[in-house]
């Protein structure tokens, strides 16, 4: 098997011996950092992280005294499974049971015998599949994706019974009984507003808008071919009754 492994300084003893165990049993070993920094960051635990995800390694041992931060470091990286065992039965039902294509060994807890029991128990457990998108096993990942499903099902519906329609019914009976009252407030509004202001605005509300349609439910409903003509046809006829206006403020500002 080939295996990465790395280090922090406090682990690099512990590692040699591990590294060197795993060639004298038949295994190909990549070292992650062969240059160790005395003060540097969790890098040695992302660089394991990478040979595995590049396939340069099937599994990866991450020895190190920062247990914590290094599984971090580690699981940032897509695919990847990484987690502290202190025990065989841990590390081989990680390696079985949830996919840990990364075993991290706190090189303070563990002794040199035992740490080399939980490696073996590590390496001879089959690995499950693990998928890139999240690192989770496909059973699991069946899961997440039908709750997903369900989810966007519910936000993107746009029929009767949906809670957009009922949303967009509401909008359209509030709009007859006030819409006069919030285009004078808006009117109001804009008119008292500096022309340097307005300039700004209009720079800025393009992707404002851009982003209201595509982070809020009930706005969906517009990636409807349907729904999308019915808007942009009211839309012109609404700004073609105030054609008058804009012309107005274009000419007052020289335009």
């Amino acid at each position: 098997m080939h295996i990465a492994i790395g280090s922090d300084q406090a682990g690099h003893a512990a590692k040699e011996r591990i590294a060197a165990k795993l060639v004298e049993a038949g295994h190909e070993v990549t070292d992650a950092n062969s240059a160790v920094q005395p003060h540097g960051r969790a890098d040695y635990a992302e660089q394991v992280a990478m040979l595995v995800l590049r396939h340069n390694a099937e599994r990866g041992i991450i020895v190190t005294s920062r247990v914590v931060g290094a599984s971090v470091a580690a699981n940032r990286i897509p695919g990847i499974r990484a987690a502290s065992c202190h025990d065989a039965y841990s590390a081989s039902v990680g390696a079985k049971a949830e996919g840990m294509n990364v075993l991290v060994l706190a090189v303070h807890l563990l002794e040199q015998d035992l740490a080399q029991e939980v490696v073996d128990a590590y390496l001879g457990a089959t690995l499950a599949p693990v998928e890139v998108v999240g690192g989770l096993p496909p059973r699991r990942l069946q899961r997440v994706f039908a709750h997903v499903r369900e989810n966007i099902a519910q936000e993107l519906a746009v029929g009767p019974q949906s809670q957009a329609f009922d949303w967009l019914k509401q909008v359209g009976a509030d709009w007859e009984v006030q819409g006069d009252v919030i285009n004078a407030r808006i009117e109001s509004e804009w008119a008292a507003l500096p022309m340097a202001e307005v300039r700004k605005r209009f720079a800025t509300l393009p992707g404002e808008l851009r982003g209201y349609l595509t982070v809020v439910p009930e706005a969906r409903w517009l990636k409807d071919s349907a729904h999308l003509k019915s808007l942009l046809g009211n839309t012109t006829e609404h700004y073609g009754d105030h054609m008058a206006d804009l012309q107005a403020i274009l000419a007052a500002a020289g335009r």
